[in-house]
C-alpha cells in the first residue's frame, strides 16, 4: 500500500506521522552528509522509519528501509564499511521517502462510527446546539473541529456535528454545530474541548449571536485533558515519550505578524492618549506609565517570536553542496557553524537563494579539482565553510573556500574586453571587486549545469540591498576567497537615525550611516557642476534631502547645517538635513497603499513623542550614487585614456534622443519664469537668475526646427568655453557611458551641410536606448552670437618657423581657427579628421618625419584626445613629442585629467593668444602660461 492509500483515523494522526517521517529524513541526511556519521544514530532512525511504515500499513515504505536498516547494522558492527555507496543508499532512500509523503493528497479523516442520523426535523430529540467559532487563518481548521467533535464523543456518544464528521476533512473553518443533551454546564463542554488552537468562542444554547452577548471562550477551561486521537502517541510530540507541561506550539507567522501590527496600533493610540492627557494627575499617568511598558514588553516578545535560529536555513545546505560535489566530480566538505545564531524570519526568507548561488559559486568556481589540489599541496578534499554570529545587532554569514582564489587577472581582461575598464588599468582587487557583482558578469570558459551564465552575484547583491545589508569580499591567491554578508537582525524592529528636514522627520537606518558631518567643516567641492564631499579615493556626490523628497529649497536658500555620509549597500552620497535628533529603535510599519506613490518610502515608525517618522529606502531615494552607475563615483574606472565618455541623454518634443557630454553640463532643473531681453536671438528664451548668476536660455526646439512647448519642462545648466548657458529640454532619460568608437559621423547628405547650419556632430546606435544624437551646441551658440577672438601678436613666430605641428580635431570650422591662431607662429599645420587618424598617421611616420607638436581635441570620435595623449606618452618613440590638448570642457577637472594621461599643457577655452603662446612655449621648451598648465 503507498502512502495516499492509507485511511487515517483522522487528520491528527495524518499529520503527526508526517512530522515525525520527516524529522527522521532530516536526521538520516543530516547524519550520512556529516565528516564522521554516527551510524547508530542512522540505524536508530531507518528503524523507526520502518517501523511506523509498518504500523499504517506502507508495504513498499517498509521494504525500501529495511533493506537500508540491514545495511547500516552491518556498518555499525563492522561487517562493512561506510563509503561512497553506502552513503548514496541513505541519501537515495530519504529521497524517496519524501517524494512519498510530498505526493500524497490528505485524504478525509474516517473517524468513529458515526452518531446515529438525524431525522429531517432536528438532530434529536433533547439536543441542543454548542456554536464553536474557528478561526480561518489557523492552519487545518477542519481537523481541529475534528478534535473538538471527537473530545467531546468520548463523553457524548450522541453528539450530532455540523458538518458531520467525514466532511471535516476539507473544511475550512467558521462556525460549527454541536448538538448536544440540554443541560450541561458550559464549564463541563469547555474542559471537554481544553485549549485548542484556532477555537476563538464557544457559545452555549440560548445566547443569541448577537454582538455583545457574554460567551465562554476556549481559553479558559478547567485543566482537564481531552482523550488522545485513536492511533496518536501519547506525550505531545511523535515518538515522543516527555511528560513535562512545558512544550512547543506551532504559530504561523502570520499571526505573529497581525500580533505585532495590533501593538503598533495600541501603542499608537497609548501615546495620542498620553498626549491628550499630558495635564492629568499623577495616579492616571502612572496608569499610562504601566500600560506603555505593557505595551513594550509585549512588543518584544512578539519580536522574539519571530526570531529563528539559521540551522533552519542551513541545514538544507549540506545535501546541495553533496550534490553539487557528485556534479562537478569533485571532494567537497561543508563545515557549518553558529547554525544556532537567530535571525528575523522575514530576513532568513529572502536569503535561501543568494547563500545558495554563493555555495555554488564556492563548489565550482572557488574550489580545484583534486588533481589540481594534490599539485598544489593540499588535501585532494576542498573545504567550503557556512559560519555565522551576531555582534552589534547584526548577523553575520561567511561563506568560504580553500580554493584557488579570484583570478583578478582573468576580472580584468574581462572588463577590459566589455568596455569597464582600461587596457592598462592594474589589477586591483579594490578596483575589480564590484564588476563581479554585475549582472552577466562571469570568468568562466563556459557554461555548466551549475554556473557560467553570469547570474549569482548580481542576485546576492540586489537582495543584500533590499534587505539594507553589505557583501564584502576577500580572496587570497591559493588560500581561498570569502564572502562577508552583514544584515540587520530584524526587518520589523529598527535603529534608526532620526533626522529632520522641511516639515519631516525621517528614519535613516542607522546600518546605512557611515557619520555625520557639520557643513561647515565638511570637505566639500564642485565636479560637474554638483556638490560632493572630497574624501578618499572617490568623490562623493552631495544632496538636499529636501529637494530629493520634491521641495527644492528657494535658490536663496541657506545650505543645511548638517550632512550625513551615507553608505548602503552600493549606495554612496551625502545628504544635508536641518536637524538631527539622534538614535532611537523603532518598530516600522509598512504603508502598502503609498508604495506607488513614495517607493523610497519603506514605512511610517511611531516615536516616543507621538510622532510619526518616514523611514527612508536610500537606494531607492538616490538610485544614481551606486558606484558604477554615477559619472563622478566612476572616474576610477572610467578614467582620462579610456576612450570613454559619460553621455546625458535627453528628449526633445519629436520624441526623439539627444546627447551631451556630461563634462559639459553641471545641473538639471525644473524650468522657471524668464526675464525677456529686447532685440534677443529668436531661439533665445530669456534671461534666468541662478544663484546670482544671469545665464541666457536657449529653446533647442527653436535652433533645430521643432515644436517647442508653452512651458518648457527641465533646464540643462551647461559650462563650456568658460561660460554658462542653459539649454530647455522635455525630458532626461539617464546618464550612459559609450565609448568614443561608437560615435558615427552623420549621413552624407548631412555630413555636407553648409557649417552655418550644422547641427550635430555624429550619433550613437546604442543597444538599449537606440539612436542617441549628438547635437553640436558650441556649434548653435557660435550661430546665435559668432565668437570674437583676440589676434596672436605677430612677433610670436620666433624660433618656431617651419616647425611641423599636427592638429587632430573632428569640427572642419575648429581646425580653421587653430590653425589661424597657429600662423603667426610660421609654424606648418597638418588637420587630421579625428584621433585615429593621427594615430595612424604617427605608427606611419618615419624618425624623420614626426611632428614637433600635437595638438589634440579632447572630444573626437573613434579616438578622443585623452586617449591619443595617453597612448603617445606611453611610446618609446613618440613620448618626447609635446601634447597640447584644448576643449571647450570649463574647469580645473579637465585640467587634473589631462594629468592623468600625461599631456604637456592645455587650453580649456578657445583664445587664440593663449593657445599660440601655449604651442610656442611647447615647441621651445620654456614655461607653459599658467593658465595652460596641466592641474592648474
Amino acid at each position: 500500500m503507498r502512502f495516499q492509500d492509507v485511511v487515517w483515523d483522522s487528520p491528527e494522526e495524518r499529520r503527526l506521522f508526517v512530522e515525525e517521517a520527516t524529522e527522521l529524513c532530516d536526521t538520516l541526511e543530516a547524519g550520512a552528509l556529516s565528516a564522521a556519521p554516527d551510524l547508530g544514530e542512522l540505524f536508530r532512525a531507518a528503524h523507526t522509519l520502518k517501523g511506523s511504515g509498518g504500523l499504517v500499513g506502507l508495504d513498499e515504505w517498509v521494504a525500501a528501509v529495511h533493506a537500508l536498516e540491514d545495511a547500516l547494522d552491518a556498518a555499525r558492527q563492522g561487517r562493512r564499511p561506510w563509503d561512497g555507496a553506502l552513503q548514496q543508499a541513505v541519501l537515495d532512500t530519504v529521497d524517496r521517502l519524501r517524494a512519498e509523503l510530498a505526493g500524497a493528497p490528505a485524504p478525509a479523516p474516517a473517524g468513529p462510527p458515526p452518531a446515529p442520523a438525524a431525522p429531517a426535523t432536528g438532530p434529536g430529540p433533547g439536543l441542543e446546539p454548542w456554536r464553536l467559532t474557528w478561526d480561518p487563518a489557523t492552519p487545518l481548521p477542519g481537523a481541529r473541529a475534528f478534535q473538538a467533535w471527537q473530545a467531546v464523543a468520548a463523553q457524548v456518544p450522541e453528539v450530532v456535528s455540523d458538518p458531520p464528521p467525514e466532511a471535516l476533512g476539507e473544511w475550512a473553518g467558521g462556525v460549527q454545530t454541536l448538538w448536544l443533551p440540554a443541560g450541561l454546564e458550559a464549564a463541563t463542554v469547555a474542559g471537554w474541548l481544553g485549549d485548542l488552537e484556532g477555537l476563538r468562542d464557544l457559545q452555549p444554547p440560548g445566547v443569541p449571536q448577537a454582538a455583545g452577548q457574554e460567551t465562554v471562550p476556549a481559553a479558559d477551561p478547567p485543566a482537564a485533558a481531552a482523550p488522545p486521537a485513536r492511533g496518536a502517541r501519547p506525550g505531545g510530540r511523535p515518538g515522543g515519550t516527555g511528560t513535562g507541561t512545558e512544550g512547543t506550539i506551532r504559530v504561523p507567522a502570520r499571526v505573529l505578524e497581525r500580533i505585532l501590527e495590533g501593538l503598533g496600533e495600541l501603542m499608537l493610540d497609548e501615546a495620542q492618549l498620553a498626549h491628550r492627557l499630558a495635564g492629568a494627575d499623577s495616579e492616571t499617568k502612572s496608569l499610562l506609565g504601566h500600560l506603555h511598558q505593557v505595551a513594550l514588553g509585549l512588543q518584544d516578545t512578539t519580536l522574539r517570536a519571530r526570531m529563528l535560529p539559521l540551522d533552519t536555513l542551513f541545514r538544507q545546505y549540506p545535501r546541495a553542496v553533496h550534490d553539487m560535489a557528485r556534479q562537478l566530480g569533485k571532494a567537497i566538505r561543508l563545515e557549518v557553524k553558529g547554525g544556532e545564531t537567530e535571525l528575523d524570519r522575514l530576513v532568513m526568507d529572502r536569503l535561501q537563494e543568494p547563500l545558495l548561488h554563493l555555495l555554488r559559486n564556492a563548489c565550482d568556481h572557488g574550489l580545484e579539482d583534486p588533481d589540481r589540489r594534490r599539485r598544489a599541496g593540499k588535501p585532494a578534499e576542498g573545504t567550503v565553510r557556512l559560519e555565522a554570529y551576531a555582534a552589534e545587532g547584526h548577523v553575520h554569514i561567511l561563506v568560504a573556500d580553500d580554493g584557488a582564489g579570484i583570478a583578478w587577472e582573468r576580472v580584468r581582461e574581462k572588463a577590459v574586453a566589455r568596455g569597464w575598464l582600461a587596457p592598462d588599468a592594474p589589477v586591483d582587487p579594490e578596483l575589480l571587486t564590484p564588476f563581479l557583482f554585475r549582472a552577466g558578469f562571469s570568468t568562466a570558459a563556459g557554461v555548466s549545469a551549475l554556473s557560467g551564465r553570469g547570474v549569482g552575484l548580481d542576485a546576492v547583491q540586489a537582495v543584500l540591498d533590499s534587505l539594507h545589508g553589505t557583501v564584502t569580499v576577500e580572496s587570497e591567491p591559493g588560500r581561498g576567497t570569502t564572502f562577508h554578508l552583514e544584515l540587520p537582525m530584524t526587518m520589523a524592529i529598527l535603529s534608526a537615525l532620526l533626522v529632520e528636514t522641511g516639515p519631516w522627520v525621517l528614519g535613516i537606518p542607522v546600518l546605512a550611516v557611515d557619520r555625520i558631518l557639520e557643513t561647515a567643516e565638511a570637505p566639500l567641492d564642485t565636479v560637474l557642476g554638483r556638490p560632493v564631499l572630497t574624501e578618499g579615493r572617490l568623490p562623493v556626490p552631495v544632496y538636499r534631502l529636501d529637494a530629493l523628497l520634491g521641495r527644492p529649497p528657494a535658490p536663496e536658500a541657506p545650505v543645511p547645517p548638517l550632512l550625513v555620509r551615507i553608505r548602503d549597500g552600493r549606495t554612496q552620497a551625502a545628504v544635508w538635513v536641518d536637524a538631527v535628533d539622534g538614535q532611537q529603535e523603532v518598530v516600522v510599519k509598512p504603508v502598502p497603499d503609498i508604495a506607488d506613490l513614495a517607493p523610497w518610502m519603506t514605512g511610517v515608525a511611531l516615536l516616543g513623542d507621538g510622532r510619526l517618522a518616514l523611514m527612508l529606502d536610500l537606494r531607492r531615494l538616490i538610485p544614481a550614487t551606486r558606484l558604477e552607475e554615477g559619472p563622478a563615483a566612476e572616474d576610477r574606472v572610467l578614467k582620462a585614456g579610456t576612450n570613454q565618455m559619460e553621455l546625458l541623454v535627453f528628449r526633445l518634443s519629436d520624441g526623439q534622443r539627444y546627447g551631451i557630454n556630461v563634462y559639459k553640463t553641471r545641473e538639471i532643473v525644473p524650468g522657471v519664469p524668464l526675464t525677456a531681453v529686447p532685440g534677443q536671438h529668436p531661439w533665445t528664451l530669456g534671461l534666468w537668475r541662478l544663484r546670482g548668476e544671469s545665464i541666457p536660455v536657449v529653446s533647442l526646439h527653436k535652433a533645430l526646427d521643432l515644436p517647442a512647448p508653452a512651458v518648457a519642462p527641465l533646464f540643462v545648466v551647461t559650462e563650456f568655453n568658460q561660460t554658462l548657458q542653459a539649454f530647455a529640454v522635455d525630458a532626461v532619460d539617464q546618464i550612459v557611458r559609450v565609448s568614443w568608437e561608437q560615435v558615427q559621423p552623420l549621413p552624407g547628405l548631412f555630413a555636407h551641410s553648409r557649417a552655418e547650419q550644422r547641427r550635430f556632430t555624429g550619433l550613437i546606435d546604442h543597444p538599449q536606448l537606440g539612436v542617441v544624437q549628438l547635437i553640436d551646441f558650441e556649434q548653435i551658440l557660435a550661430q546665435m552670437a559668432p565668437p570674437e577672438y583676440p589676434e596672436p601678436a605677430p612677433a610670436l613666430g620666433a624660433g618656431t618657423g617651419g616647425r611641423q605641428v599636427w592638429l587632430a580635431d573632428d569640427s572642419a570650422v575648429a581646425r580653421q581657427q587653430v590653425a589661424k591662431a597657429l600662423a603667426p607662429l610660421g609654424v606648418q599645420v597638418h588637420p587630421f579628421p579625428d584621433g585615429q587618424a593621427c594615430r595612424e598617421a604617427l605608427e606611419a611616420a618615419g624618425e624623420g618625419g614626426l611632428p614637433d607638436l600635437l595638438v589634440l581635441d579632447v572630444e573626437m570620435p573613434r579616438l578622443d584626445g585623452y586617449t591619443l595623449s595617453r597612448l603617445v606618452k606611453a611610446d618609446p618613440r613618440l613620448k618626447a613629442i609635446p601634447v597640447l590638448l584644448h576643449t571647450s570642457l570649463s574647469g580645473h577637472w579637465h585640467a587634473e585629467r589631462a594629468g592623468q594621461v600625461a599631456a604637456d599643457a592645455i587650453v580649456t577655452k578657445f583664445d587664440p593668444a593663449l593657445l599660440a603662446r601655449t604651442a610656442q612655449a611647447l615647441l621651445l621648451h620654456t614655461g607653459v602660461p599658467q593658465a595652460a598648465q596641466v592641474g592648474a
